[in-house]
């Protein structure tokens, strides 16, 4: 795992999610686990990627994708892609159960620091476990 890669539907909250992990007292771990941020444009993603191409691109390039909400609507949605091509050694997408929550209560974002941290600590036994959420 090289970085993080966060949905385009919840960069904002995931940024500022991104930015606390950043800073003390959890900056120790992000600079432990080597992490960086990237933006679509940075892996050659864009808005309209579709769900399939995304976790391919975060496969491909060692990504942990961070998502608010994709579901199994279309083919190529990201459960579908899950469910159709995960591997064990395949990283798991992180979904964060509530994102409003994350944007507004100190206590919920405090969780899930705590338990990306945890996931990210972890990775490599987590592998193949398609998604995990947060918190």
């Amino acid at each position: 795992m090289k970085g993080i890669l966060a949905d385009i539907n919840a960069s904002g909250p995931v940024e500022d999610l991104i930015r606390k992990m950043q800073a003390e007292p959890w900056g120790e771990f992000w600079r432990y686990l080597g992490l960086v941020h990237f933006h679509f444009q940075d892996v050659g993603l864009s808005p309209t990627s579709s769900d399939l191409e995304i976790w391919q691109k975060c496969q491909a390039n060692k990504l942990i994708f961070i998502t608010n909400n994709r579901n199994a609507d279309s083919p190529d949605s990201l459960e579908i892609a899950i469910r159709l091509h995960n591997q064990p050694d395949s990283l798991p997408v992180l979904t964060i159960g509530n994102l409003d929550k994350l944007r507004t209560n100190r206590e919920y974002t405090e969780r899930v620091l705590r338990k990306l941290y945890d996931y990210l600590m972890r990775i490599d036994n987590l592998r193949g476990t398609g998604r995990l959420y947060l918190p």
